[in-house]
This record gives structure tokens, sequence and C-alpha cells, in this order.
């Protein structure tokens, strides 16, 4: 026959105390109406500091991540700067194809006009590098999109057929 010699639970509570599950302490409390959560919404204080956890972890991470508006505009920004520089005339309402059409026009008539000067032929020449840099970067993300879009449209077409509605 066996017998037991000590139980002991693992667990200490010093310093602390313990809240009933239906109460949130006050900076639980704080903390969730800083992230926009509702204090009513949550049942238990684990709840709630796994809920500001994960709300805390993916704002981080949408801080590391690079906007895809943000890089939109630095590339419509580089592009306008780089029309002021070679004198293309540009609307606000141009896009960034428009604009870099328009750049393309002006590099090639001032080729054209500057075909005898060396300094103004390396000018234009780093203009042009400037703006396929800007095209190949709006290619590279049109192309993003589209192959994001493809895979979308894939994964719908599965769940239709998973689901027996194609």
């Amino acid at each position: 026959m066996s017998s037991i010699s000590s139980i002991g639970s693992g667990m200490s509570i010093s310093g602390a105390y313990i809240t009933p599950s239906n109460q949130l302490s006050e900076a639980t409390k704080a903390k969730l109406e800083a992230l926009g959560i509702d204090p009513a919404s949550v049942t238990s204080e684990a709840e709630a500091q796994s809920l500001i956890a994960q709300v805390e972890s993916m704002s981080k991470t949408d801080k590391a991540r690079p906007q895809s508006g943000s890089s939109d505009m630095a590339l419509l920004t580089k592009a306008k700067e780089l029309a002021e520089d070679v004198g293309a005339k540009i609307s606000e309402r141009d896009n960034l194809d428009d604009i870099c059409k328009k750049i393309s026009e002006k590099i090639e008539q001032l080729a054209q006009q500057y075909a005898s000067d060396p300094v103004a032929m390396n000018k234009l020449e780093d203009y042009q590098r400037e703006l396929s840099s800007i095209d190949s970067r709006y290619s590279s993300k049109i192309d993003t999109q589209d192959s994001i879009f493809a895979a979308m449209n894939m994964i719908s077409a599965s769940n239709k057929y998973a689901l027996g509605l194609q």
C-alpha cells in the first residue's frame, strides 16, 4: 500500500490580491479604455490582459510594416519632384502613370534640344535613370498587388467549391 507524504500546490500568493472574475483592476480598465476597448466586454482580468497583449503586439507589427499608402505617396512625391526638375507640366489630378509619361516626353524633347551638349545629356541621363527607378518600383508594386488579387480569387473559388456553391 502506498501513502502520500505531502501535497503541494506549487502556487503561492504573496503581496497580491485576487479579484473576482467579473471585476477588473483600475489599471487594466484604464489600459483597455486607452486601446479603445470597452471594459464591460471583458469577463476576467486574465482575458483582459490577453486582449491587451494581442492589441499591443498588433500595434507594434503595424508600426514595423511599411504602409502601402505611404509608399504610394513617396513615389508620387518623387515623380512630382522629378517633373519639376525637368520642367514637365503636370496637374494635381495626374496619377503616377500620367506623370511618368509626361516626364518621359519632356526628357525626349530636351534630349533632342540639347543633343550637342554633353553636360546637359549627362543630366538628362540622370533624370532618365531616376524615372526608370520610379517606374520599376511602381511596376513591382502593381505586379505584387495583381499576384495578391489572383491568390485571393483562387482562394475564393476554392472556398465556393468546398462549400458546394459552385
